[in-house]
C-alpha cells in the first residue's frame, strides 16, 4: 500500500478483479515506479475525505 501526497492510500497489487498492474510482480519495475505520479481515484471522484478514513 502506498500513501499518496493527498493523504489517501492506494493498494498496488496484481490480483484481478482490481486493476491489472503486472509491474508489481517485478522488483526492478516496482523500483522504477517509486516517485512517479499516480492519480488518486478518490480525489478524481471528488470524494469527501472525512468519510474515507484514509
Amino acid at each position: 500500500m502506498v500513501v499518496l501526497s493527498c493523504g489517501h492510500t492506494q493498494h498496488q497489487r496484481h490480483q484481478p478483479p482490481w486493476q491489472s498492474r503486472a509491474w508489481v510482480l517485478d522488483p526492478e519495475q516496482r523500483d522504477a515506479k517509486i516517485g512517479q505520479p499516480f492519480t488518486c481515484g478518490w480525489c478524481a471522484q471528488a470524494a469527501d475525505s472525512a468519510n474515507l478514513g484514509n
